[in-house]
């Protein structure tokens, strides 16, 4: 769909709120923005900004969290290919942000938050089907707790928002093309 077709969309039976990014997905993407590009910077300037190095005061939470996820503590080529495709998944948020009162600032933001999302859950499989690999160590020292509050509960928020953002984008493309369906006929 083109830009040009959404006038014709807003004076059919589509309402022009569906043709937008909702405020409260516009804060989330900018936040997740943010935090990706910090959080691939911590990744890709190690062991610099690793725990001892000259910029780990940069990064003091993440040399904590590498403490018990031991992928962002030293070098992983997983953990590196992530946070190149989070540079480039800021990239493209970034456009996303930029066209958000329009259709296609919608469906770029609904296409980027699915990739957050299941690159996310992709990250946790990986540690699951390698025996915990990178955060075993913390459950073997006992700190069930800290691997809870720390290597799993924060993460699980880069499964629950970008899930609620893309249940939410989706059903306007689908109100959206429900209404362009609609039209035609």
């Amino acid at each position: 769909m083109t830009e040009t077709a959404a006038p014709v969309l807003a004076s059919g039976s589509v309402n022009p709120r569906d043709l937008r990014m909702p405020t409260w997905v516009i804060v989330w993407l900018t936040i997740s923005a943010v935090i990706q590009t910090y959080d691939a910077c911590y990744v890709l300037l190690g062991p610099l900004s690793h725990d001892g190095g000259p910029l780990a005061a940069l990064w003091p939470g993440h040399v904590f969290y590498g403490s018990f996820d031991h992928r962002y503590a030293q070098f992983d080529a997983f953990g590196s290919a992530q946070s190149w495709a989070n540079l480039v998944e800021v990239i493209v948020i970034v456009w996303a942000l930029l066209h958000a009162k329009k259709w296609s600032g919608v469906v770029v933001g609904l296409l980027v938050t699915v990739a957050t999302f299941w690159k996310t859950v992709i990250y946790f499989l990986v540690e699951a089907s390698s025996g915990l690999e990178m955060t075993r160590q913390s459950l073997e020292r006992g700190d069930l707790v800290g691997f809870l509050m720390v290597a799993v509960l924060p993460n699980l928020f880069w499964i629950v928002f970008p899930l609620a953002v893309v249940i939410a984008l989706g059903r306007q493309v689908l109100r959206v093309g429900r209404g362009v369906q609609a039209s035609a006929t």
